[in-house]
């Protein structure tokens, strides 16, 4: 079951991808990318990054309602990729027989 806070962190950092404007391409294979360029997004739009990344991605989807849903899904493949958590195996205990 997917935690809500990670999704709608999720969610919140492929809006910065969408907003940063760059080509899927760019960065679809390359998590460290994908990282810089939310970071980029964040530090340019500042303190109202998120409010200003919404509006930007809502005019994209008015503008371009054939290929703004195709790309919101491979911002939020992109995030997905560059944040696995993997799990961290319990501590091991000493068998004793």
């Amino acid at each position: 079951m997917r935690s809500t806070s990670s999704s709608k962190f999720k969610g919140l950092m492929a809006t910065f991808l969408f907003a940063s404007q760059v080509p899927v391409a760019e960065f679809a294979t390359d998590p460290g990318r994908t990282l810089q360029l939310i970071n980029e997004v964040a530090l340019r739009l500042g303190p109202e990054a998120h409010t200003i990344a919404v509006a930007e991605v809502a005019e994209e989807y008015g503008a371009h309602p054939e290929t703004a849903p195709a790309h919101m899904r491979a911002c939020l493949l992109a995030v997905e990729a560059a944040f696995v958590v993997a799990p961290v195996p319990g501590q091991r205990r000493a068998v004793t027989r």
